[in-house]
């Protein structure tokens, strides 16, 4: 096995801190950011980013299937989403982000995908920056961090501004207030203000949902005063509103399909993030050499080892590892439980020399 581990000369801790991030190191977080980097060769990011690509396609045949053939109820998807994610998928609301994970890549571990985490992604800081605030000093040496997150957000960006620019490109971004989803919002923000895009944040309690659209109280005017806002990112799950603020769904619904209001990551990314998504891709492409084996039931993996996780899971939580025979060799609980589950073929995952 090659060593691929590579001591940083330097640590990014006073740069993070300056740039604002500081939470990601400071109290429980202080071992987050480590000073070492991986090593990938140019044709293992070359796989890695074709294996991205051909994955994503078949996430949208298999949306195409779901839509074709009315599985909604197979996603655990509820009935009254159906016309929102239909109304975003043939406006062609671009997907602007999400985090596929993968096992393998490395050496001769092949590549499958675990999961896609496709509406609310995190990890946007430490992709788009502090990987290089990290490798800065290493970079003469080698090719820099695999990694091109802010300028391909800037460019979506830029053609969502282009393709509605009849409209005033004013964007509010939201989330339910912590501190790690609002520090994720500044990458967005990043890129969205180099895009053209005039940029505000409030928490998702601070919003003014409107008859006509999503609006803000203007504290600098002395009358009482409102900015309406033509574009949303919004860093709350589509799950969390169906299922826990159905209300707020309801809103959302008529002001997109009645108002036009544009919201990112759009409707249809629920589907990607339906874990059962990944049983129906399975079904279509078999033989892709990218999908694990995985089904709504555990009979079909009988004899195998296997994962199962929640359909709509985070965190890492509600996940149960079992092995060929039937034993649980590792099992966490988590908010999640109450969800429909899926099992997929357990893959072995790449570990470095130290393990």
């Amino acid at each position: 096995m090659v060593d691929r581990i590579l001591k940083l000369p330097s640590d990014a801790a006073a740069k993070i801190k300056e740039e604002g991030f500081g939470w990601f190191i400071d109290g429980d977080n202080d071992e987050y950011v480590t000073d070492d980097a991986i090593l990938v060769s140019k044709a293992e990011s070359d796989k890695l980013t074709k294996a991205s690509e051909e994955c994503y396609r078949m996430f949208y045949k298999a949306m195409e299937h779901v839509s074709e053939t009315d599985q909604w109820s197979r996603l655990g998807l509820p009935e009254k989403m159906i016309p929102l994610i239909r109304h975003d998928w043939d406006r062609k609301i671009p997907h602007l982000c999400g985090r596929m994970d993968f096992a393998g890549g490395i050496e001769e571990f092949p590549i499958k995908l675990i999961e896609f985490n496709s509406d609310t992604s995190t990890l946007m800081p430490e992709s788009a920056y502090f990987q290089k605030w990290l490798t800065q000093a290493v970079e003469k040496d080698f090719k820099g961090s695999f990694n091109q997150l802010k300028e391909n957000l800037t460019q979506i960006l830029t053609s969502l501004k282009k393709k509605y620019s009849d409209r005033p490109a004013t964007l509010l971004l939201t989330s339910l207030g912590y501190e790690e989803d609002i520090l994720n919002l500044a990458v967005i923000q990043d890129a969205a203000e180099a895009a053209g895009f005039e940029v505000d944040y409030a928490d998702l309690k601070e919003v003014v949902f409107g008859e006509d659209g999503v609006f803000l109280r203007d504290h600098d005017e002395p009358t009482e005063s409102y900015i309406q806002y033509h574009f949303m990112y919004k860093l709350v799950p589509w799950e969390f509103m169906m299922f826990e603020e159905p209300e707020l769904l309801d809103v959302m619904s008529e002001l997109m399909i009645n108002h036009d209001l544009i919201v990112i990551n759009p409707a249809y990314t629920i589907v990607y993030q339906a874990k059962h998504i990944m049983s129906v891709m399975y079904e279509l492409f078999p033989d892709s050499p990218y999908l694990l084996p995985t089904y709504d039931s555990a009979s079909f993996l009988k004899g195998k080892s296997y994962v199962r996780k929640v359909n709509f899971g985070r965190m890492g939580e509600n996940i149960k590892i079992v092995d060929a025979n039937g034993k649980t060799l590792a099992k966490n609980k988590g908010d999640f439980g109450q969800y429909t589950k899926i099992f997929q073929e357990f893959a072995e995952m790449y570990e470095d020399e130290d393990g």
